[in-house]
């Protein structure tokens, strides 16, 4: 019995500090994920809902063109991969303060990129019976994992 109320009173282990976030950047990445994972249908909504004439030229910002203009949707992509490029050097600093070791790191951020280039040529159908020439190698994830 005295070795539980002992233990009882011991103090909790220290915990390590939250890490430190970037809320900047956690803000834009939540506003750009709110885009492609479909934000033009909800904002078609409530255009439709609204019925305000004012909002239909903001409702053209967010669909696809054909290739004969530029719209604010074309830039989810680059704002996707700007938001990478700047978060990397903040997991790889917080990792190397970790103890991990360079070479470890190198070859994660490689195998993860590999891994996304050979998933978005999966998507593309490179498992598909009967495989033609006709695989679109330019995936989008394949563009992630260059990236």
């Amino acid at each position: 019995m005295t070795t539980a109320a002992t233990s009882d009173r011991l103090p909790p282990p220290a915990a390590s500090p939250p890490p430190q976030r970037l809320l900047s950047l956690d803000a834009l990445r939540g506003f750009d994920m709110f885009w492609i994972m479909g934000g033009e249908h909800i904002v078609a909504g409530l255009v439709a809902l609204i019925g305000w004439a004012g909002f239909e030229p903001l409702l053209a910002q967010f669909s696809h063109v054909p290739w004969n203009g530029f719209v604010a949707y074309d830039l989810i992509f680059p704002l996707f991969l700007f938001i990478a490029g700047v978060a990397l050097p903040f997991s790889v600093g917080r990792r190397l303060e970790l103890g991990d070791p360079r070479w470890q790191l190198a070859l994660k951020i490689v195998r993860r990129g590999l891994t996304l280039v050979l998933l978005g040529l999966v998507y593309n159908g490179l498992l598909q019976i009967g495989f033609s020439h006709q695989l679109r190698w330019g995936s989008v994830l394949g563009r992630i994992g260059l990236a």
